[in-house]
């Protein structure tokens, strides 16, 4: 299919969506099953702790990804991007695409201006193209790696914390978790909400539990990197893990592990190298919790290195 006959179909059905249509962020809905999906052919690709990447096999370069609360299919999406390729940068398809994209996860689409000036961001930072179009959105952002250029809808945190789960759905049942996420990073040059190459930082990874209530007895950390090198994408599990158990008094740069009821935040020491030719582009956690009542559980979260 051409991109112009490409581009017109999907004016075609966002003409033919109603504005009034309620969109997937902050929602349990079901993406492979939505009107977008049937459109661009959506193709689960990866599935890996809280996200879901999906092909788009219409047209293009590009891979749709859906971020949950948990790794449960049921919970609740908290952002929606596209990812184009690169090497195969097609603006105006971009555009229809994300136009797409906002549809189905606000319900419609907002004024972000031309996406043009994210293909000459350098990965160092991110251009915000539109802050809280609605009650549900934080934000829609855009960000570049030698890989990918993203394009984010993200959302708002105290819409999900008002429109939680009531806490008898949260009661029943043997000990899972529920949402997890890192909430910040302090280093030498401040606090952020991703890690920066070449700077040591403690991060706090905030874990909600739902189901029987329990104390964690023992913590395994894990963690992987993505890089881009020589053109080449990588993804590579570290093979080295760092333990922790309560009542044992911890090095300078283990992790620490504290809880309040049903939260569970550990506190871990990340860095990265910066490396000649080498982008890192996330850090990723894998955490093993072990609880008094037998039940273990693994989270796992990326977190974007800039």
């Amino acid at each position: 299919m051409s991109p112009l006959r490409h581009t017109a179909l999907i004016a075609a059905f966002l003409l033919a969506t109603p504005a009034s249509a309620a969109g997937l962020l902050g929602t349990s809905g079901a993406v492979s099953t939505s009107a977008f999906c049937q459109q661009y052919r959506c193709e689960l690709n990866e599935q890996w702790g809280r996200t879901w990447t999906y092909r788009l096999r219409v047209a293009g370069s590009q891979l749709l990804e859906v971020e949950r609360e948990s790794s449960e299919p049921s919970s609740r999406i908290t952002a929606v991007s596209l990812h184009s390729a690169n090497e195969d940068v097609n603006a105006d398809l971009d555009r229809s695409t994300f136009a797409a994209v906002q549809q189905m996860a606000m319900g419609f689409v907002s004024n972000t201006g031309r996406l043009d000036p994210c293909y000459a961001l350098d990965g160092s930072n991110y251009r915000v193209l539109a802050t809280s179009p609605d009650e549900r959105t934080a934000r829609i952002y855009c960000d570049w790696d030698p890989a990918y250029t993203r394009f984010v809808i993200e959302a708002d945190r105290n819409y999900l914390t008002r429109t939680a789960p009531s806490a008898v759905t949260l009661t029943g049942g043997p000990t899972k978790l529920n949402v997890w996420s890192f909430r910040s990073c302090k280093s030498a040059v401040g606090v952020n909400t991703y890690l920066q190459s070449g700077q040591a930082a403690r991060c706090d990874l905030v874990i909600e539990t739902k189901g029987a209530q329990s104390a964690v007895v023992r913590a395994e950390f894990q963690y992987e990197i993505e890089y881009v090198q020589n053109g080449q994408y990588v993804k590579k599990l570290l093979p080295e893990k760092e333990l922790w158990l309560p009542g044992r008094t911890p090095g300078a740069l283990d992790p620490r592990v504290t809880q309040q009821g049903r939260t569970v935040t550990a506190n871990i020491s990340l860095a990265v190298k910066s490396v000649l030719g080498r982008q890192v582009t996330s850090l990723n956690t894998i955490a093993k919790l072990t609880f008094a009542n037998g039940a273990v559980k693994t989270a796992y979260e990326p977190l974007l290195v800039r």
